[in-house]
C-alpha cells in the first residue's frame, strides 16, 4: 500500500494515510467541510515505510487487505446529512459474516459477539461507549468520534451512524494477530500507565463506612483474620454535612483524615481510595470558584450541586486543586470518579443522560453533540495530570464509572456501574468485561455480589445471612479473583467476608481460597500489567484472542483467558441453595399499554397534585430503583409516579400482589383503590389477596409519592399454581478445552487434549481452572498484603507440552522511577524438546540482589531452586 492515497469520491475528499505497518487512516471530508483533530487520537509520527496491507479504490469502495491473501475488509458505503448541529454521518463496511465482532465497550444484557445486533454507543450508569471493534477476520475498526454514535450489524455488513460530524475518520488496524491489533489501538490512544502494585490485590469497598472508627475497626478486622488485602475505599458522605463532593472532610464523622490515613498505611498497611463526582454542592469552596470562573453547567442535580465543565483546561484545573488539597495532600492513594458519563439525571435509559447533556450550554470544546462520549477522559485527564506534577513516590490510579478510547492513557480503569444482585447479571458480566477488554481498554472491575440485592431483579432482603446469597457471592468473588482489577461493593448488605460465615465455613473459606490465590498469582499478574504497558497487552482475554483459528470458540462468553496461561471458567448459576423466590414480578407478557404492545405506561409528575406529566414513557415491568436521584425532569423531593396498564389474569383461582417500595404507594383496580399507603415510610411489602378468574381483563393503576431519599417501587404476583421453576443445576459445568494445544486442571493436575468438551465438577470451593500445556506460571508466597512478596522466593510451574516463554517483571511497587528504567525483567524459556528451563535478565535496573527462584513440573510436589549467576541468568533441567 502507499503510504498516501487521495481519491474524489461522492462530493467529498477522501484521503488514506498509512500510519504504522498495520495501521490506516481514513477519512472522508464532504466539500466545504473539514474535520477537526482527534481527541482521542495522539499526534502520530510520520511514516512513509512499506506495509503489511494493501489498499484498493474501486467504484467508491476502498478495500483493504493483507498482501497476497485477497481481501479482508471492504467500506462499501458512506452518507451525510444534514443534522440539528453538523452532519449526520454513516458508514458501512462488509465483512465476513463467519467471523465474530467483539468490544465496543462495555454494555448490560449480555449482548456478545456483535454480528446481528445492535447498540447504541452512549455513557450510561451501567454502560461504557468506545468505538473501537475487533473481528476474528482479523482487524480492527477504531471508529473517531465522541458524538452519540449507533453500531449495527446485518448479515456481511455492519455499519456505524453517528449523529454529529463534519466528516467520517476512522482506523483500520491489521493484525491479524488480536495482540497486535489491540497493540496498534494503544499506540493510536495512548499506553496505560502501571497502576502501583497493591491495586493489583484486593481492595473492599461498601456504600458506606460511616464514620472514622467503623473504617479502622474494619482495617484491624482485616489485619486480625489475615485475610488478604491491599486497599479499603471510602464512599460518599465522608464530607458529612457539607455540600455533596466538596473535597472536604466532616470533622464530626472523619476528624483528623490525615492521622486516619497515617494509621491505615502504618499500622494496617492498607492503602485508601476515596471517593469525588464531577457534580459539586452548593456553598462549598469549590463550588463557588468554578461558578465564579463560569466552570459549571446550569441544569441542577440531584445532589443539590452543578457539574463542572471537565472539557475546560480552567475547569480542570480548579477542580484538581481541591482535589490535591481536600484528598491528596491529606494521605488518600487512590480516586474514584463516581458519575462521570456524566450523571445529570439517575437512569438506567441511556437516552435519558444524552437528553440531559444535549439541554446544558455548550462545553469549552463545543457543543455536547460532538463531545457526548469524552466527559469521563477529561475529568480523569485532569486528576492524572495534577497528580504528575507532584512527584510523591505515588503512581496515579483512577477508577471511573465510565470510559472512552484514551482515557487508559490518564491511568483510569473503569467498572460496570450499579448492577443488581441475580445469576443472570453476573453471567452478563462476564461478557460486559470481555468486550471492553476487547475494544483496547486493558482495566476493569464489577461490583462482586451486585450493588442492589434488592431491586431491579435482586431478591436477597436478608442480604449476607441468607445462604442463596452467599453462594452468589462466593462465585461472583472467585469470578472476581480473575479480573484485571479486584474489588468488593455493594449497598443493602456489608460485604466484608467475616459476614458471610466464620473461618472453617463453606462460605468464609471459599472467600479465603480464592483470594489467597491472587495474590500468590500477584508476580504473574503484576508481569501481565506490564506487559499491559509496554506491548499493549490485555490481562482477561477473549477465548478467540489466543485461538483465532479455532471457530468454536467465538460464541463463548462465559470462558475467558486470564494472560496466555491461564483459562477461567466462572461458576455462572446455583448449585446449592435455592434463591428466595416469594413472587415474580409482574411480567410484560400480562400487561397492556393504554396505547397498545406489552407493559405499562409510566408517568412521571413534578408534584403530588399536577396532572402534567413531566415525561410518558413506555416500561415493560414495574420495578424501578433511583437511588442517586430522581427519575429525569423531576425535582429531588415531592414528585409522583403513576403506571398504567391492563392486567389479563392467566388463570383462575387465588392471587397475591405485593407492592413494595417506600413513601406513599397506592393502587387500583378498575378504579377501586385496593391498597392506600399514601404516607412516608421506610421500605415495605404491602400484599393484596384476591381470587379471579382467568380470563378477566383489569384497569391497573399503581402510584408512587416520593418523600425524601431513595426511592424504590415493585410490583409481584403470587400466581395460583404456579410455583417458581427450581433455579438451581447440579454442582458441574460444561467447559470447552481450545483447540491446538493440551490444558492441565489447575487443581488436580489432569492433562486433557483441546478441542474437546468436558464436564467438570464445580464444589463450592473454587472454580474450575485450565493451564495451557506449554506454559510458565510463577507464583508467590500467601501473603496478606502485596508488599510482603517484594523479594520474597517465586516459584516457576511449569506446565510441558509444548515450549513456553514468559517475562516476569519487577519494580519498587510505586513512583515512576520504572519510567527511568529502574525495573527488572526476566526473559524465561522453557524447552519441551530438551526439559530445560532457562532464564536471562534483559534489563536489571534494580539494585539488591535477586529473588531466590524455585522450579518445578507441574503436578509435582518437589521445587528445586535454581540459582542464578551475577548477570541473572541460569538454568535447569527437570524430569
Amino acid at each position: 500500500m502507499p503510504p498516501h492515497l487521495d481519491l474524489r469520491l461522492a462530493g467529498a475528499q477522501v484521503r488514506v494515510r498509512a500510519l504504522a505497518p498495520n495501521i490506516a487512516c481514513v477519512s472522508v471530508e464532504p466539500d466545504g467541510l473539514s474535520l477537526a483533530p482527534s481527541l482521542c487520537v495522539l499526534p502520530q509520527p510520520a511514516f512513509d515505510g512499506p506495509t503489511d496491507f494493501a489498499v484498493q479504490a474501486d467504484r467508491e469502495q476502498l478495500a483493504f487487505g493483507p498482501r497476497g491473501e485477497g481481501v479482508c475488509l471492504t467500506d462499501s458505503a458512506r452518507h451525510w446529512s444534514a443534522s440539528e448541529e453538523g452532519l449526520w454521518v454513516t458508514q458501512t463496511f462488509r465483512a465476513d459474516p463467519a467471523h465474530a465482532l467483539y468490544g465496543l465497550g462495555q454494555y448490560p444484557g449480555g449482548a456478545w459477539d456483535w454480528r446481528n445486533r445492535e447498540v447504541l454507543l452512549a455513557q450510561s450508569n451501567q454502560g461504557i461507549a468506545v468505538p473501537f471493534l475487533v473481528s476474528t477476520a482479523g482487524y480492527g475498526i477504531l471508529w473517531d468520534s465522541m458524538a452519540l454514535t449507533r453500531f449495527s450489524s446485518r448479515g456481511d455488513t455492519f455499519t456505524f451512524e453517528t449523529d454529529c460530524a463534519n466528516g467520517i475518520r476512522y482506523y483500520v488496524i491489521w493484525g491479524p494477530d488480536f495482540n497486535r491489533i489491540v497493540a496498534g489501538f494503544r499506540q493510536l490512544t495512548g499506553a496505560a500507565p502501571l497502576f502501583p502494585r497493591w491495586a493489583y490485590g484486593f481492595w473492599q469497598s461498601k456504600e458506606r463506612y460511616v464514620d472514622r472508627a467503623e473504617l479502622l475497626d474494619t482495617a484491624r478486622r482485616f489485619r486480625e483474620l489475615g485475610f488478604p488485602i491491599d486497599a479499603l475505599i471510602q464512599d460518599w458522605k465522608y464530607w458529612g454535612d457539607k455540600p455533596w463532593s466538596s473535597m472536604e472532610w466532616d470533622d464530626k464523622v472523619f476528624p483528623d483524615p490525615e492521622g486516619m490515613i497515617r494509621e491505615l498505611h502504618d499500622v494496617h498497611h492498607l492503602r485508601l481510595m476515596t471517593t469525588l463526582w464531577p457534580v459539586v454542592g452548593e456553598g462549598c469552596a469549590l463550588f463557588d470558584e468554578l461558578k465564579a470562573a463560569g466552570e459549571l453547567f446550569e441544569y441542577p442535580h440531584w445532589a443539590q450541586g452543578h457539574i463542572y465543565d471537565a472539557f475546560s483546561e480552567r475547569g480542570r484545573a480548579i477542580y484538581w486543586k481541591h482535589v490535591q488539597r481536600g484528598l491528596i495532600d491529606k494521605g488518600v492513594d487512590a480516586l474514584w470518579m463516581d458519575g462521570t458519563e456524566p450523571e445529570f439525571v439517575s437512569t438506567h435509559d441511556p437516552m435519558d443522560g444524552v437528553r440531559a447533556c444535549y439541554a446544558q450550554r455548550d462545553t469549552a470544546l463545543g457543543s455536547w453533540r460532538r463531545v457526548l462520549n469524552g466527559y469521563s477522559m477529561f475529568t480523569a485527564r485532569g486528576v492524572y495530570e495534577g497528580q504528575r506534577t507532584l512527584n510523591n513516590g505515588k503512581r496515579v490510579f483512577t477508577l471511573s464509572r465510565s470510559g472512552f478510547a484514551g482515557q487508559q492513557r490518564y491511568a483510569a480503569a473503569s467498572w460496570s456501574g450499579d448492577i443488581a444482585a441475580t445469576w443472570n447479571v453476573l453471567r452478563e458480566q462476564v461478557a460486559a468485561g470481555l468486550n471492553f477488554a476487547a475494544a483496547g481498554m486493558p482495566y476493569w472491575t464489577t461490583d462482586i455480589g451486585g450493588f442492589f440485592t434488592t431491586g431491579l431483579g435482586a431478591r436477597f432482603p436478608d442480604g449476607n445471612r441468607d445462604p442463596a446469597y452467599r453462594e452468589l457471592y462466593v462465585r461472583w468473588f472467585q469470578y472476581g479473583a480473575f479480573c484485571s482489577l479486584f474489588r468488593s461493593h455493594g449497598t443493602n448488605t456489608a460485604r466484608e467476608p467475616w459476614h458471610f460465615g466464620e473461618a472453617g465455613s463453606w462460605a468464609y473459606d471459599a472467600l479465603l481460597a480464592a483470594a489467597q490465590l491472587r495474590y500468590r498469582l500477584l508476580p504473574y499478574i503484576y508481569s501481565l500489567a506490564w506487559d499491559v504497558t509496554s506491548q499493549g497487552g490485555t490481562p482477561m482475554r477473549p477465548l478467540a484472542m489466543d485461538f483465532r483459528d479455532d471457530a468454536a470458540t467465538y460464541a463463548i462468553a462465559d470462558q475467558f483467558m486470564f494472560g496466555p496461561a491461564i483459562l477461567v471458567c466462572p461458576v455462572l448459576a446455583p448449585m446449592f441453595h435455592e434463591p428466595r423466590r416469594e413472587a415474580e414480578i409482574v411480567a410484560a407478557d400480562f400487561l397492556r399499554a393504554p396505547e397498545g404492545g406489552h407493559g405499562l405506561i409510566w408517568r412521571g409528575y413534578a408534584d403530588e397534585a399536577s396532572d402534567d406529566a413531566v415525561f410518558a414513557k413506555p416500561v415493560g415491568e414495574l420495578n424501578g430503583s433511583w437511588a442517586g436521584g430522581p427519575p429525569p425532569g423531576l425535582p429531588f423531593a415531592g414528585y409522583r409516579l403513576r403506571w398504567d396498564a391492563e392486567l389479563t389474569v392467566p388463570d383462575s383461582g387465588d392471587y397475591e400482589f405485593l407492592l413494595y417500595g417506600n413513601d406513599g404507594r397506592r393502587m387500583w383496580f378498575d378504579d377501586e383503590p385496593v391498597i392506600d399507603a399514601w404516607q412516608a415510610q421506610g421500605m415495605q411489602t404491602t400484599t393484596l389477596r384476591r381470587t379471579l378468574a382467568a380470563g378477566t381483563k383489569i384497569r391497573l393503576r399503581v402510584e408512587h409519592l416520593h418523600r425524601h431519599g431513595a426511592a424504590q417501587m415493585s410490583l409481584s404476583w403470587r400466581r395460583p399454581g404456579h410455583a417458581p421453576k427450581s433455579e438451581l443445576v447440579p454442582a458441574e459445568r460444561r467447559v470447552y478445552l481450545p483447540a491446538g494445544c493440551d490444558w492441565y486442571d489447575f487443581h488436580s493436575g489432569a492433562r486433557h487434549p483441546g478441542g474437546q468438551t468436558l464436564t467438570v465438577p464445580t464444589p463450592i470451593s473454587h472454580i474450575p481452572l485450565f493451564v495451557r500445556a506449554g506454559s510458565v506460571l510463577p507464583l508467590g508466597p500467601v501473603v496478606t498484603q502485596s508488599d510482603a512478596q517484594r523479594g520474597a522466593p517465586i516459584e516457576l510451574v511449569v506446565y510441558p507440552g509444548a515450549d513456553a516463554a514468559f517475562t516476569l517483571y519487577e519494580d519498587d511497587g510505586d513512583g515512576y522511577a520504572y519510567e527511568r528504567g529502574a525495573y527488572t525483567t526476566r526473559a524465561i524459556r522453557w524447552s519441551d524438546a530438551t526439559r530445560t528451563l532457562s532464564i536471562h535478565t534483559p534489563h536489571q535496573g534494580m539494585q539488591g540482589p535477586s529473588p531466590t527462584i524455585g522450579v518445578r513440573l507441574a503436578g509435582r510436589l518437589h521445587t528445586e531452586t535454581l540459582p542464578l549467576d551475577a548477570n541473572g541468568a541460569g538454568a535447569a533441567t527437570l524430569r
